[in-house]
């Protein structure tokens, strides 16, 4: 192979160098979550050829977020995914407020009382919403984005260096046995909250970190209550606030997997590692789910973490773009974080088809950054604060709230429209943005 002088001498090209001459049609993803997934299987249906980049040696199962609703929605059925997603998840209506448990007279526990129930405005006849874990979300895009033959995936490999040449990046990944190298045009951090692409850009990620810590628990336990269009709780407390929600559709009388996050003290100085211990999130249980005493369940994964508000100054640094949790992060009260990932991946995928299909100037990818930070700045990241400190509050002055005083005294038409900016305000049609432009 010769030689340029963008290409590492020999002495360092330990092992492979993936691209040569085919990088003038070739974007690289970092990062194989659902973003990076989905913007890979997007741009591998328009024909466009991939390389996704994965420093873990599999996809992930940790569990994160689990539903999906809104614009979101939308933006899975333009990826033809949608109708896999709702036969393998299952379909929910909305969510409900509700006060802490309460004694159930016989030594057990009761759900709290209901405060408000919201109905999600359907997606343009797609349905309501849709709850299905996001590990199986990426295992079943995974599988899409293997059919569309387009695109390559290389796990085991850590971004470690970028270097934009004039029409090319040049990436360099670490491996287990050396280095390796990857020319495209574009390159896309998908690659989570710790973005090795966002630090190598040396792009500041600016806002704050709540001090309070979430412990999400799955949880197998026995249905008591089950509304057949509403599945999610968010508990109203001022410290152990929280959301429970089941992970596969719940049947009345069956155990059923749940997911319960919950808030722990903010002066609770535990580590993550003693938190993550069954002995300590039993009495986060005890507090959160009904039923008779001892609880009859099974804990099958802990994971605690610390929520953010935080988004990066820019989106884009020359041919490299910046998407999900990479780009913005929010806490989890409302699913508007994976669910702005899975918008921010239509919009950058595309962003990168009108380039490269119809060529149209690199310049759009300042469009594409500068609309999906407007739209964390103004819409998602007030929105989710807010959602969150509906829920760490005080249960009984909660409907003294605007928005839950709204959500219980709107008509179904009402609710529509305080909806409608689920569609509007948090999706971006780059399209038309650029037709218009």
């Amino acid at each position: 192979m010769s030689l340029s002088p963008q290409t590492p001498k020999p002495e360092t090209m330990l092992t492979m160098f993936h691209g040569g001459s085919a990088y003038p049609d070739r974007v690289l993803v970092a990062g194989a979550g659902p973003v990076g997934l989905l913007i890979a299987l997007r741009l591998g249906q328009a024909g466009i050829n991939v390389d996704v980049i994965e420093k873990e040696e599999s996809l992930s199962e940790r569990p994160r977020a689990t539903g999906y609703y809104a614009a979101a929605l939308l933006a899975l059925e333009k990826a033809r995914v949608l109708d896999s997603v709702k036969d393998a998840g299952f379909s929910t209506h909305g969510l409900c407020w509700r006060k802490p448990l309460v004694d159930d007279g016989s030594g057990g526990k009761a759900m709290g009382d209901l405060i408000a129930k919201l109905i999600f405005p359907d997606a343009d006849g797609l349905g309501n919403g849709v709850i299905y874990p996001q590990s199986e979300l990426g295992k079943l895009l995974f599988r899409e984005v293997v059919a569309t033959g387009f695109v390559t995936f290389h796990f085991g490999r850590e971004l470690c260096g970028i270097r934009e040449e004039d029409d090319s990046v040049l990436a360099t990944t670490q491996t287990r046995d050396g280095k390796e190298y990857f020319r495209c045009a574009y390159l896309v951090g998908a690659d989570g909250a710790k973005s090795a692409t966002r630090r190598l850009l040396d792009i500041p990620f600016k806002g704050y970190t709540w001090p309070e810590r979430i412990v999400a628990i799955d949880v197998l336990m026995e249905n008591k209550d089950v509304d057949s269009h509403v599945h999610t709780s968010l508990i109203v407390d001022p410290i152990n606030y929280g959301v429970v929600s089941p992970l596969v559709k719940p049947q009345a009388g069956k155990k059923t997997m749940y997911r319960c996050s919950i808030a722990i003290d903010p002066l609770d100085t535990r580590s993550d590692d003693e938190l993550a211990a069954e002995a300590s999130v039993m009495p986060l249980l005890e507090k959160t789910i009904p039923g008779p005493r001892p609880l009859d369940i099974e804990v099958k994964r802990i994971s605690p973490f610390k929520m953010h508000q935080l988004c990066a100054s820019t989106f884009r640094r020359g041919r490299c773009v910046l998407t999900g949790d990479a780009a913005h992060l929010n806490n989890p009260f409302g699913a508007m974080g994976l669910c702005t990932g899975i918008i921010d991946a239509d919009a950058v995928s595309d962003t990168l088809e009108l380039i490269i299909k119809d060529g149209k100037h690199l310049s759009l990818l300042d469009i594409y950054s500068d609309e999906r930070r407007r739209v964390f700045q103004t819409f998602v990241d007030p929105v989710s604060a807010q959602n969150k400190l509906r829920c760490a509050n005080d249960p009984d002055t909660a409907t003294e709230d605007w928005f839950i005083r709204a959500v219980m005294n709107s008509s179904e038409a009402e609710i529509a429209r305080l909806g409608s900016a689920f569609f509007d305000a948090w999706g971006t049609d780059m399209r038309t943005l650029v037709e218009s432009s």
